[in-house]
């Protein structure tokens, strides 16, 4: 995964968008940021992360906040 991202690059590829609010519905906390985190993980990269430190802060600060 990149290292240094956009703001731009992180709302066109973290966004999320209201079909996977759907899927959020029912998970809160922090079970509800690794969800997301590892849906969009998977959906840049096409496949899951094999350790954490593969998901960059940066990424998972973006998707916090939204």
């Amino acid at each position: 995964m990149k290292q240094n991202w956009e703001l731009e690059e992180l709302i066109e590829h973290f966004t999320v968008i209201p079909e996977e609010m759907r899927l959020l519905k029912n998970k809160y906390g922090g079970i509800r940021l690794g969800f997301v985190v590892l849906l969009k993980f998977f959906q840049y990269q096409d496949r899951f992360p094999k350790a954490k430190n593969e998901i960059n802060p940066q990424v998972i600060d973006y998707i916090h906040l939204i």
